[in-house]
């Protein structure tokens, strides 16, 4: 039986593979969108006579297949692949500008081709580095473990916190730059599922998993009492101090019991 910092490890790997394979499946959408924007320029290009197309609409289907095949696959090839076929891409626009200098083209896009090179260059070593990332994750993770943590962060998304009796839901203002972030804390056995999302513009987007043994989770009440419903406190996650949470007391309370006498005794 694997002891409890073993068992916090297997948890922690399968909670980063299953933020991983949320990220190449994002990536997945992105390759098909690429794709179908060649083939339509691709589409254009060849309307107006021109035989280069034929190359843009090739390369928009080699993005759409490569886009599907990262969303359902999860391999280490899938990262080479899509940073390929996105290298692949940038080398076709830089050459496209080349062609269009000669005057052998013209660029449907005008100026804008060449940003779009240096994107899909950019997007594609981007790519390439996770490949080592992703290849130790799967190699450390155990499949019934990442099933399992996939579970519960599926539970979590879908989780209306007011309406449970034991998540826990706050937000921490982050600064200007990262704006407001939201924690949600999810019992599992002696532990807590802790979620780090960033709400941005009414939605919330999933950024970091980790665990944490409950009795490790502590919540301190700050200062008076903030606006009708709300409290300041500070949240400690195990190594990691959060300052400036805002939290409910009911939600407070569900780490702190003394949280809720707090805060209605402060003015």
């Amino acid at each position: 039986m694997p002891s409890d910092t073993q068992r916090i490890e297997q948890l922690t790997v399968a909670g980063s593979l299953c933020l991983f394979d949320k990220k190449l499946r994002s990536s997945g959408n992105g390759s098909i969108v690429w794709g179908v924007l060649n083939l339509l320029i691709g589409g254009a290009v060849l309307a107006a006579n021109n035989i280069w197309g034929a190359v843009s609409v090739l390369l928009g289907l080699s993005l759409i297949a490569a886009g599907v095949y990262e969303r359902r696959v999860r391999d280490p090839k899938v990262i080479i692949i899509s940073a390929a076929t996105l290298a692949g891409l940038a080398l076709w626009n830089f050459t496209l500008i080349g062609l269009a200098a000669m005057g052998k083209v013209h660029l449907a896009l005008g100026g804008r081709t060449f940003y779009w090179a240096i994107a899909q260059a950019w997007g594609a070593y981007v790519t390439w580095k996770t490949y080592s990332t992703y290849e130790t994750l799967l190699e450390k993770s155990d499949p019934l473990t990442v099933q399992q943590v996939r579970e519960y962060i599926d539970e979590l998304n879908k989780a209306k916190p007011e309406q449970s009796v034991d998540l826990v839901q706050f937000e921490v203002n982050a600064g200007f730059v990262q704006g407001t972030q939201r924690y949600r804390l999810k019992p599992v056995e002696d532990l807590y599922l802790a979620a780090r999302y960033k709400s941005q513009l009414g939605s919330l987007q999933l950024e970091e998993v980790g665990f944490v043994p409950r009795n490790e989770v502590t919540l301190t009440p700050e200062g008076e009492k903030w606006m009708s419903k709300k409290m300041k406190a500070s949240v400690q996650l195990g190594p990691l101090k959060l300052d400036k949470v805002i939290i409910s007391p009911d939600m407070a309370s569900r780490i702190n019991p003394a949280a809720r006498v707090t805060s209605f005794s402060t003015t």
